[in-house]
């Protein structure tokens, strides 16, 4: 059976979508919206969906017209011109509503999330001296200068007369 949701979501702090939509079921709302946003999955956006009863819609709109009819207790005293009255307390609802109509703009392209990527300072920063703790490890543990100098981009004549120097013996 379809439904009507209310849908709304946000993303760092901006509103990216508030519309209705009719599906089965929440799950299948959440998947619309996802869709109409063209994002692949819902990571970093809050989203809240309520479902709008349709009929309890028409059972307090009802309610509220008959109070202000005189058909129920009036809490102020019933003014003369109904009509005017109806139009006056009824023009912000149906303002909201008529928006709520609308079909929304073309939405603006959402951002892509920025990941953190910790190891993204190194891999910018411009190849300087090597870590020589890390060559000296690995020239002791595998007792080969040529694949040392290989996986650390050196000059081999350069890693094999610093380990003269500093008695890498392996």
């Amino acid at each position: 059976m379809q439904r009507t949701y209310k849908m709304l979501a946000s993303r760092a702090g901006q509103i990216v979508f508030d519309d209705r939509i009719t599906a089965d079921s929440p799950r299948h709302a959440r998947d619309q919206m996802k869709k109409l946003l063209g994002l692949p999955s819902l990571s970093g956006v809050v989203y809240s969906i309520t479902e709008i009863p349709v009929e309890l819609i028409r059972e307090i709109v009802d309610a509220r017209i008959a109070e202000i009819g005189g058909g129920a207790p009036v809490q102020a005293p019933v003014p003369t011109d109904i009509e005017r009255l109806l139009t006056e307390r009824l023009q912000p609802v149906l303002n909201r509503l008529a928006a709520l109509e609308r079909l929304p703009a073309a939405a603006p392209e959402p951002e892509q999330p920025a990941r953190f990527d910790p190891l993204a300072e190194l891999a910018d920063a411009e190849p300087g001296e090597p870590d020589w703790n890390l060559v000296k490890r690995h020239f002791r543990r595998y007792g080969d200068p040529a694949k040392t100098a290989a996986k650390y981009g050196l000059n081999l004549r350069e890693l094999n007369a610093r380990a003269r120097k500093e008695g890498w013996a392996a």
